[in-house]
Order: structure tokens, then sequence, then C-alpha cells
């Protein structure tokens, strides 16, 4: 465990450090305050536009900062070397891609949580009737998406290169958010052979989808049910523990 804790406050440090969650800071304070300007746009109900935007802008630079920071650990440690020194503290190597998943997230969850702090602080200033509960919940599932994330990179990058699991894993991301709906009908409208294929894949792959509160949080609807939370919860669990124990395994079987 303190192995883990170890690799969870290097990436820490290693965020601080760089100068992508800064800037992206930056950039969202920048847009927003402009977007925020009733006078520069002269359009009324600008808020709405602005709860769209910088949604967007919240889940978007997280996700950069989740993908780019979880996709290098694992060969940067094998190129460096330093993967002998962890494994021999001593750490299972189920230990260490647990480590890495869970740097990856805490490193995702500050970023997250900055950003959505000053996503809040906008709506606030637009004096925007957003429910606080809903809030939470959006915060919340913006956990749970963080965690699917980096278990998903986590999982890619044990056996591809840093560049291609970043290509991978964001053609994957928007490829799955643009055509979800496209997925789900190609379900329900095939027969035969195909209908069972196409039920395969879309109850493998990640369903993104399922953690976006951008619509909700625009036009200012209730917040979910409890048992439609607890269902995204379990759901989270399940898909982030069978791709860490199937990172583990072609982790154990690598060859160092």
């Amino acid at each position: 465990m303190r192995t883990v804790l170890a690799m969870v406050r290097g990436m820490l440090l290693e965020l601080l450090r760089k100068k992508d969650f800064y800037v992206f800071l930056i950039f969202m304070l920048v847009l927003l305050g402009i977007l925020s300007s009733r006078n520069f746009f002269s359009i009324p109900g600008i808020s709405r536009y602005t709860r769209d935007f910088g949604y967007t802008l919240v889940m978007l630079f997280s996700l950069i900062v989740a993908v780019v920071f979880s996709a290098k650990q694992v060969p940067s440690e094998i190129a460096s070397g330093t993967v002998y020194t962890l494994l021999a503290k001593p750490v299972s190597r189920f230990g260490f891609v647990f480590g890495k998943f869970c740097g990856g997230v805490a490193v995702s969850v500050i970023s997250f949580s900055a950003y959505f702090a000053v996503f809040v602080l906008f709506c606030l200033k637009e004096t925007a009737s957003l429910d606080p509960v809903l809030l939470l919940q959006s915060f919340y599932f913006g956990i749970l998406f963080f965690c699917m994330v980096c278990s998903l990179v986590v999982f890619f990058s044990v056996f591809l290169t840093m560049s291609a699991n970043v290509a991978i894993s964001f053609l994957l991301y928007f490829f799955i958010s643009g055509f979800s709906d496209t997925l789900r009908e190609a379900v329900l409208f095939s027969k035969g052979t195909a209908a069972a294929l196409t039920g395969i894949a879309y109850y493998l792959v990640p369903h993104f989808e399922f953690f976006d509160l951008r619509v909700r949080i625009t036009h200012g609807w209730d917040p979910l049910d409890a048992w439609v939370v607890a269902a995204i919860t379990v759901y989270t669990a399940v898909y982030c523990l069978a791709l860490l124990y199937f990172a583990g395994v072609l982790f154990r079987r690598k060859r160092l």
C-alpha cells in the first residue's frame, strides 16, 4: 500500500509541475469570462449557452489531462527502468497496475475539481437557477467517468505505446459519444447473427454517454433518480474492476 501511495503522490507532483493544468485553467477563465459578458453578445438568456460551453470545457480539459497522464505511466516506467525498482519494493504486478490507476484517478479528479469549481462560480455569477443536487450529481458522475477513462487507458498502456494509447482512447471516446444512438439502433433493429454480434459489441464498449449530464445542466432539468445513480455506480465499478483485472493479467505475462 505504501508503494501504491508513493506512485499516486509522484503523479500528483508531476501534475503540479506541468504547465498543462494551469494553461487549461487560465483558458477556461478567459473563455467563460468572455461568454458570460452579456454586453459582449447582447443575447438574452446567454447564461444557458455559457453553462453548455462551460461544462463541455470542463469535461474536455479534464479528459485530456486524464488520458495523457495515465497513458504515459506504464511505458515511461518500463523505458526508464524504474519499474524494476517498484516491483522490488515489494509490490506485485497487479499492485503496480492498481497504483497507476489510482494515480490517474487522483490526477483526473483534482483537475476536474478545479475546472468544475470555475464552472460553478461562473454559473453563480450568472445567477443561474441550478439545482444543487444536480450539480452534486454531475460532479459525482464526473468522478465515475474518470475512473472509467483511467481504467481503460491503463489497460491499453500495458500493451500499447503512449502515442497509440492516447490516439485510440480519444478516438474511442469521441466515436462512442457521437454514435451511441446509432449503435443502440443497430442493436434494436438487427436480426439473426448481426443482432448477436452488435449486441455483444454494444454491451462490451464503455458507454461514456451515461455520465454526460450536460443537457440537464444546460436546461436546468430535475436531478436523476437515486436508482439511476446507483445503477451507473455499479456499472462503473464492474467495468473498472474487469479492466484492471485483465490489465494485471496481461502485465503479469509481459516480459520486462
